[in-house]
């Protein structure tokens, strides 16, 4: 870890699959979309002079969305309550946490040495992702549905559309692409097309020196400044270690006010949260076969992630307090990755779209998605074509879960969509006894209760065990005593279950 909690990359190659697994969300969800688009004109048009003058005929194209109807994801409206990081902040400081650790980054350099902006550091990575797999030059090639002068290569239209947020971004990088000292100038990308074309219609190829320094393990500052100076680069163009320095501590003082996903300690304020808390099987207060369909999931998961299979997506149905949670962190320590859970409870509906992008984890395959019913209930409060793209990005990872309380509450529509539906049942009389049994630390003396009568007063579930043991065990640390007692227990029960009463035998 750095000084400001973040974690640094640990070579070039592992900072590369965080940046394509951002790629990749973002291209799927432009896959989504112009799926849902074919298929609208489809039903409508007869012949290709329909298909080509849709904008119109389908009301697309608005004064509000500006030029074309581009891919790229809508700009975010301010933050109403506490900021949180963003993905590009959380990945910033990831940066410059490999930076004071001496851990080149290839397409970071590049970018702090030329001052290139975000859209065009972007475009690079674009460029050079057919290098890594040809997988994405396919989705190019259907994206931009027609082939240019070379397979697997992406048009500057498709960047445009795919990187800019607004007009002004497009007007930005558009004018940076062919100013005097832009990469094309510098020799750093080819334009491959027709001379006689638009450079919309130019395809972005990254020259083979640089593809080779941004794709090595450990990339060397000598060799950037050696293929720059082959460009003829002036040295005064570089951005000096000074400015380096002044950037991480910028970096630093953000990361500071707004944790990372990675940073275990303190309160997390971003509602995305990613954890490694190991948890056993064995400490699963569920039925047995219910725990043997989770197993199942686990070894599930691998495999999937391993092949071409599509990943799973599966419904968790119980009360609060049913072990949902704890059973996703079972599946985690038993495929040895970290759990994201975003509770939707906790956003607005404008940052739902920032769930797609803002996890920079490479691990962040496992997701479990709390409070289901604002995307999947009756009285959703997401737009359902968005939903829809959103689930099929997530068909790319292994296993995906989402909780909800009732079955009822969710549309019989996604119902059906679910790979399977598990059902959490509140604990009975032995299930409960092994909760209370567990629920308090070993410096705790409670030999004075009895967890049998206790489980066959009380019919809570797990969570609400585990929040009387926590508020007596704070009570008592606070007292700076060690002994549960009744009265301890009553006060704890009044707080949280006023309308339960312990009776003493």
């Amino acid at each position: 870890m750095s000084s400001s909690g973040a974690k640094p990359f640990k070579n070039n190659w592992e900072y590369l699959k965080v940046e394509l697994r951002w790629l990749d969300r973002v291209l799927m969800m432009a896959v989504s979309r112009k799926r849902q688009d074919d298929k609208t004109i489809h039903q409508v048009a007869n012949n290709s002079a329909d298909k080509i003058t849709s904008h119109w005929w389908k009301g697309i194209i608005s004064v509000s969305r500006g030029i074309d109807d581009r891919e790229g994801p809508p700009p975010k409206s301010p933050a109403k309550s506490v900021p949180t990081a963003s993905y590009s902040q959380q990945l910033e400081a990831r940066i410059q946490a490999s930076y004071e650790a001496k851990i080149i980054l290839a397409l970071p350099l590049l970018r702090d040495r030329l001052g290139l902006s975000e859209v065009e550091k972007n475009i690079v990575l674009m460029a050079i992702a057919p290098e890594i797999n040809r997988r994405y030059g396919r989705l190019y090639d259907y994206l931009q549905e027609e082939e240019g002068a070379l397979a697997d290569l992406p048009t500057v239209d498709l960047c445009l559309r795919i990187l800019c947020r607004n007009d002004n971004d497009w007007q930005q990088t558009r004018a940076k692409l062919t100013a005097t000292h832009s990469l094309a100038h510098r020799g750093l990308v080819e334009w491959i097309g027709d001379e006689d074309g638009t450079l919309l219609s130019q395809q972005v190829r990254v020259s083979d020196p640089l593809a080779r320094f941004l794709l090595s393990d450990h990339p060397s500052e000598k060799v950037l400044s050696s293929l720059l100076a082959e460009t003829g680069i002036e040295d005064n163009v570089f951005i000096s270690d000074s400015i380096l320095t002044s950037t991480a501590e910028q970096a630093s003082a953000t990361s500071s006010e707004l944790p990372l996903e990675e940073e275990s300690s303190g309160q997390p304020q971003n509602p995305t949260l990613s954890s490694q808390v190991e948890v056993s099987w064995e400490t699963l207060v569920l039925p047995k076969k219910l725990i043997h369909q989770l197993q199942h999931l686990g070894r599930q998961t691998v495999q999937r992630q391993q092949g071409p299979m599509m990943g799973l997506i599966v419904l968790l149905v119980g009360d609060t307090g049913t072990g949902k949670t704890t059973a996703a962190a079972a599946i985690a320590s038993q495929i040895n990755q970290a759990l994201t859970c975003v509770d939707l409870a906790t956003l607005s509906p404008e940052q739902y779209p920032g769930v797609l992008t803002d996890s920079p984890n490479e691990n962040s395959s496992l997701l479990l998605i709390k409070q289901g019913k604002h995307w999947f209930g009756r009285n959703s409060q997401v737009d359902q074509s968005w939903l829809h793209q959103w689930w099929q990005w997530r068909k790319q990872f292994g296993l995906t879960l989402v909780s909800v309380k009732s079955l009822e509450t969710v549309r019989p529509s996604w119902r059906q969509s679910f790979d399977g539906i598990l059902h959490f049942p509140r604990p009975d009389k032995k299930g409960r006894c092994r909760l209370w049994a567990q629920s308090f630390a070993p410096e705790f003396n409670t030999q004075r209760l009895s967890w049998s009568e206790l489980a066959e007063q009380l019919p809570l579930t797990g969570g609400d065990i585990q929040t009387i043991a926590q508020t007596i065990q704070l009570d008592l640390q606070e007292r700076q005593r060690s002994t549960v007692t009744l009265q301890a227990l009553r006060d704890a029960l009044r707080l949280h279950h006023p309308h339960l009463e312990l009776k003493t035998r």
